[in-house]
């Protein structure tokens, strides 16, 4: 096995064991085809020229919300417009359809990493695994399968770095984004991509005035309202000691990925002695609440499992579940 398969091999069971355990800005005046978008999550607007390119490259599930309306960057004179995941720029001097170009965030960054030493480098019969000869790196296995069938350099770029921890997630730079493995995820859902535009934007913009949330452009749309809830549960330590603490956290969101305010939560923790419930504070502004409690003092070897409970005012109730290991300590 070459030495970059037994990282990549070591670093995602390693994860795993532990989940286990050119166009100016329209204004208000002028009329707007019917797919202008407003997002009133975040408070902005996608119109043209960015809103059919959002559109048809997954919208908010792919860029995630407007955290700015466009606006001309002084620096690079760029129209550009931020999301969550993403920066959208307008090349009126390319030819179509390049005019509309993702901004090489992971560069800017830094985020790239030496090339790949040639013991690391995958073999080219290995169809789990493409090594791009034009940073040095590679992407392999779900990464790879992501980035081919969500819209491959377009989308994302070469990749630029090597798998690594971050967060105590397994992750990988690409040139337009920071792909995230997310164990604990339905099938489909387990890549997820980082908010890099929303990164990006806080590390180097210094004008924070285009965050400022705008009223709704004539003709734009709001999307529909909140029908469905999701919610992504963690706890701070997979494994704990004998008698020790534990943090259990929840992050609620909506059928758009956003977060949902205002949820309440009850957790309800299965210990072998028997069940016992919280009721948590009510999610925050990005969606999320925690509760720490006695972990317990049980056997080493116990697994303890753990339910929360979410609803909202609107009626609509999701459940979720998790778990985490007493041990030696």
């Amino acid at each position: 096995m070459h030495d970059g398969r037994r990282f990549l091999y070591s670093l995602a069971t390693f994860v795993i064991v532990l989940s286990l355990v050119g166009a100016p800005q329209a204004s208000a005046q002028t009329p707007l085809p019917e797919t202008a978008k407003y997002y009133p999550e975040t408070g902005h607007n996608v119109i043209d020229p960015f809103v059919s390119f959002f559109l048809a490259n997954g919208g908010v599930e792919r860029f995630g919300y407007p955290i700015t309306d466009q606006y001309t960057d002084l620096e690079t004179g760029l129209l550009v417009q931020y999301f969550q995941k993403a920066r959208v720029e307008w090349h009126p001097g390319n030819p179509d359809p390049y005019k509309i170009q993702l901004g090489l965030l992971g560069d800017l960054l830094n985020k790239r990493q030496a090339p790949l030493t040639i013991r690391e480098i995958p073999s080219a019969s290995d169809p789990s695994c493409y090594y791009f000869p034009e940073t040095g790196h590679a992407a392999c296995y779900q990464f790879l399968d992501y980035w081919k069938n969500n819209g491959g350099l377009d989308m994302f770029g070469y990749p630029i770095s090597r798998p690594t921890l971050e967060n105590g997630r397994i992750a990988q730079y690409f040139q337009r984004a920071r792909m995230e493995w997310h164990p604990e995820r339905p099938e489909k859902q387990r890549v997820q991509l980082a908010p890099l535009g929303q990164i990006y934007f806080d590390f180097a913009v210094k004008d924070r005035s285009p965050l400022a949330q705008k009223p709704p452009v004539l003709g734009a749309q709001e999307k529909p309202r909140t029908v469905a809830l999701r919610a992504r549960p963690s706890v701070d330590d997979p494994v704990v000691g004998h008698g020790g603490s534990q943090t259990a956290h929840v992050v609620v969101y909506d059928q758009f990925n956003a977060p949902v305010r205002g949820a309440a939560v009850t957790l309800v923790v299965h210990f072998p002695s028997g069940d016992q419930s919280f009721d948590l504070p009510l999610t925050d502004v990005s969606g999320a609440t925690s509760q720490t409690f006695p972990a317990g003092k049980f056997k080493p070897g116990t697994v303890v499992s753990m339910e929360f409970i979410i609803s909202t005012v609107d009626g609509l109730i999701a459940k979720t579940r998790t778990s985490y290991l007493v041990w030696y300590y």
